[in-house]
């Protein structure tokens, strides 16, 4: 059997984080912080500090003012936002962790949005009482890098880590391989952090790296996987720009004038969610009927929301600003002056973040934590809702900041007192024999082909959101379809191989979201069962629960205990 260095390079750490976006980064601060002795290392496919989705999509932050109710907010997103799937020790806990969160980047020296006189910009949050949004400027992550290098971490980019490894059913490091020159890395580690992200099936481009590597490889070693029938986010965007952010749904219009928040929501009041489930389902109705196309038309005093998230800047901050303005010298280019009706898509957006954590990250399985966009769902912080937006619109970012705060203190002071694990090389060798793989065939399948292939079961609305056991059981045939192909995946080059491996851990979130979204047997929040259109408080306060076990996915349910939280339904 050859020795572990022979099969590439070992190297030895603390605390290992996969994945160098914000929530990596922060996640590094406090373990650095918590034990200044302790080795951090991160681990990132792309380049630390430049990673992930928060400079891309950006520049809001929502929280819980100084002054402001946490009840108040609580008892609001649990009744008509999370609908009692939350787990409301860790909403309480995320909610009250908010303003300190913002008061951390302040320290940092991050460049806020100010009022005039000075003082920090907090925008009263309509869809949400008690709620405040501010901005921060787009290159929120240089200032978390630098603390994060000042402090002693280390980096290594350009690097897929595909594989966990485990001793005794505890994680004692990871595998990956580097995407430009091939070298194979093996990492030992006393602790390790999930900070890569979700899965969005690379339909938009802003997200292509989140592919859901984490999460399959969280699954893959057993770790239990929770709310992933929530893992199914559309937006509305305007069509020129479906790589922008969301529009105000308030302002869709049919081709008869008709305004479809008016036509197809219950009530005028807060939804909590980006693309409401019934009126997602209204608009293709209206389309069907040939009432299309749908157009975003905002007054002309709300022109400059125009459909691109992160608002239109504004309060001193210089990379928002500009980047507003060459959003309103691309809408120019169109002919499009403001307030012009657009036509919108509705592209999906995914997020699986489906690893089941407490209340310091701790995924089910000793030794890892999962982070931000990983665990969002996971965490049950936001219920029965698409995490991200999670809580509410613009806790993305903030999401992955404070679960890194949780994580990175805890995860170091588990290292600190850990023994390093035993890594064994027939392990890593099986591993390392199964990841080049496709580069040793000579016939088989694109990682092209079985994305485009992914891509129509995963965004079509009538198998991701308007779901029915008949349609949900055909994409399944489809996927099992796509997975019987993946073994002869064809990688052509490094790069290619990297995307051979995500077309595995994608086709792996899609099986997540279906099979548990077909085991929930009613509608709830963002999860929409034609066949039980019904929320049934009576038998599905419970949490499905995914389990992988002796090679099979397992699933299971686990009661709510409304009996002990604050807000309990009326049953």
């Amino acid at each position: 059997m050859a020795a572990l260095q022979d099969l590439g390079e070992v190297i030895s750490t603390d605390v290992l984080i996969i994945g160098g976006g914000i929530g990596g980064l922060t996640a590094a601060v406090k373990a650095k912080e918590e034990n200044p002795d302790a080795d951090v290392l991160i681990v990132e496919k792309q380049t630390a500090g430049w990673a992930g989705k928060a400079t891309k999509i950006g520049g809001i932050l929502a929280f819980l003012g100084p002054n402001n109710n946490a009840d108040k907010f609580m008892e609001f997103q649990v009744r008509n936002s999370g609908y009692y799937l939350n787990d409301q020790n860790a909403l309480e806990k995320y909610v009250n962790s908010t303003f300190p969160a913002i008061l951390d980047f302040e320290k940092l020296g991050e460049k806020m949005a100010r009022t005039p006189d000075g003082k920090l910009l907090m925008i009263p949050t309509f869809f949400a009482p008690e709620y405040s949004s501010t901005f921060i400027d787009l290159d929120l992550q240089l200032p978390v890098f630098a603390k994060a290098r000042k402090l002693g971490a280390k980096f290594v980019n350009k690097v897929h880590v595909g594989d966990l490894l485990t001793e005794f059913n505890k994680v004692v490091g990871a595998v990956g391989f580097d995407m430009i020159t091939g070298k194979f890395y093996i990492f030992k580690a006393k602790s390790t952090i999930l900070a890569n992200g979700s899965c969005g099936y690379k339909i938009r481009r802003f997200w292509v790296a989140g592919t859901g590597d984490g999460v399959a490889a969280a699954y893959r070693v057993g770790a239990e996987m929770r709310n992933a029938e929530f893992g199914n986010l559309y937006g509305h965007t305007v069509y020129q720009d479906t790589d922008g952010g969301m529009v105000g749904h308030q302002f869709l219009v049919n081709k008869l004038g008709e305004n479809m928040a008016k036509k197809y929501l219950p009530s005028d009041g807060p939804t909590g969610v980006f693309l409401p489930v019934p009126l997602a389902v209204g608009m293709e109705k209206e389309i069907a009927e040939g009432n299309g196309p749908i157009t975003f038309a905002p007054p002309p005093a709300n022109a400059s929301f125009g459909g691109h998230g992160g608002g239109g800047g504004g309060g001193g901050l210089p990379k928002l600003e500009s980047w507003s303005r060459r959003m309103a010298e691309k809408d120019k280019k169109y002919g499009l002056p403001p307030g012009t009706p657009r036509p919108i898509a509705i592209p999906l957006h995914g997020e699986t973040s489906c690893i089941k954590v407490d209340l310091e990250m701790r995924t089910t399985i000793e030794g890892l934590w999962a982070i931000g966009d990983t665990s969002y769902s996971g965490s049950a912080v936001a219920g029965a809702i698409n995490s991200p937006p999670g809580v509410v619109p613009g806790s993305g970012i903030m999401y992955a900041v404070i679960s890194a705060a949780w994580a990175g203190p805890s995860a170091a002071r588990y290292a600190k007192q850990a023994s390093a694990g035993s890594v064994k090389e027939s392990e890593v060798k099986n591993i390392k024999d199964k990841v080049f793989k496709p580069l040793n065939q000579s016939k088989g399948s694109s990682p092209q082909e079985l994305i485009s292939n992914l891509q129509d079961i995963t965004a079509p609305i009538k198998y991701s959101l308007r779901r029915s056991k008949e349609r949900l059981n055909e994409a399944l045939t489809k996927l099992e379809e796509i997975k019987s192909k993946t073994p002869s995946l064809l990688a052509k080059d490094f790069h290619y191989l990297a995307r051979c491996h995500e077309v595995e851990s994608m086709a792996l979130c899609a099986e997540l979201t279906m099979r548990a979204a077909l085991m929930r047997e009613e509608s709830r929040g963002c999860h929409f069962r034609e066949d039980y259109p019904k929320r049934d408080d009576k038998n599905w306060l419970k949490w499905v629960i995914i389990k992988q076990e002796n090679g099979k996915m397992k699933l299971s349910t686990q009661p709510i205990p409304v009996n002990q939280y604050k807000f309990k339904p009326n049953i």
